[in-house]
Formats: structure tokens, C-alpha cells, sequence
């Protein structure tokens, strides 16, 4: 069964609007300053808590029956993360283009998520019915566009600083 979903997002707080046939049936709300996320979808509440130097993991949890359902583990230089679920299965989120406004979550069976985005809204096509993945799918975007902001944040004054000393 196809799942189409389409969201709205705020560029500066990283939160979204999930919504299937123009009502919102979810949201991601981030943290003010940490990278951390409350997440619903349909019947599903998910929290997102990134662990390590450079959020390197991130632990998601059922708020339900909180206890931890799957790992994501993220592959930064290669633009690449793993979700793998508690029943061990495992899904790839990866970039499709240049810019990451095309990407994918595949277990490269039978589960195929289609993400596009422009800067404030996108959509996405789900060939599976798993909350979990397409919120993940969203999250994982996020932390890759907030590490985009931060290397430019850190990189800009110290190349300005170096031009101008020249």
C-alpha cells in the first residue's frame, strides 16, 4: 500500500508538519538547543536522543512502552545512516543528489521510502506503513542539514579571518 505525506518546516527550528490529505496527522518537534526530538505520527510518539561527539548514534524510543526500538548510526562523510530496528532489521537513509533534497530509507527488499524537499516543504512516497522509518527518515535529514549549518557557522570566520589578514 502506497503512503503519501507531505510536510511543512520551520528553517530555523528544524520542526515539522506532517500531513496526508492536506489534515496533519504528525509533527517533529526538536530541542531549543540540543539536537534531540519528540515525534508523532498517526498513533506512533517516538523520542529521538542523539549520543556521542558529532551525534554520531541516535537512540529511539517508544514513549508508549519506553523502551528503545532502534539505533540510527550515522556515516557523516558519505552522507549515509543505518536504522536498525530492535527485530534487527536494518534500512539505509541515503542522499540521492548534490544538494540532499532527494533522498531515500530502503532495506533494499521490499521497504522503499522516497523523500523530496525544497527548503521549507516536501513530500514523500512510502511503500510501507512503518511510522518509525518515515519520521526517521525526516530526523536523519535534519541532523545532516544542522551539521551543514554548524560547519559553516565554525568555517566562515576563520576564512574570512585568513583573507583578510592576506
Amino acid at each position: 500500500m502506497s503512503k503519501f505525506i507531505s510536510w511543512k518546516n520551520n528553517w530555523l527550528s528544524g520542526n515539522f508538519q506532517l500531513f496526508a490529505d492536506g489534515v496533519q496527522k504528525g509533527a517533529i518537534t526538536f530541542g531549543t538547543w540540543k539536537s534531540d526530538a519528540e515525534s508523532m505520527l498517526e498513533d506512533k510518539n517516538y523520542f529521538f536522543s542523539n549520543e556521542g561527539f558529532w551525534q554520531s548514534s541516535t537512540k529511539v524510543i517508544d514513549r508508549k512502552t519506553n523502551e528503545t526500538v532502534a539505533m540510527i548510526t550515522y556515516d557523516t562523510w558519505k552522507s549515509k545512516a543505518v536504522i536498525s530496528l530492535k527485530s534487527g532489521e536494518q534500512y539505509e537513509w541515503k542522499s540521492t543528489n548534490l544538494w540532499r533534497s532527494q533522498w531515500t530509507v530502503s532495506n533494499y527488499k521490499d521497504e522503499h521510502i522516497m523523500y523530496s524537499a525544497n527548503s521549507s516543504s516536501g513530500a514523500l512516497s512510502s511503500d510501507t506503513d512503518n511510522e518509525l522509518l518515515i519520521i526517521a527518515g525526516l530526523f536523519i535529514k535534519q541532523i545532516y542539514n544542522k551539521q551543514a549549518i554548524l560547519l559553516i557557522v565554525c568555517f566562515v570566520p576563520i576564512i574570512t579571518a585568513s583573507t583578510l589578514h592576506n
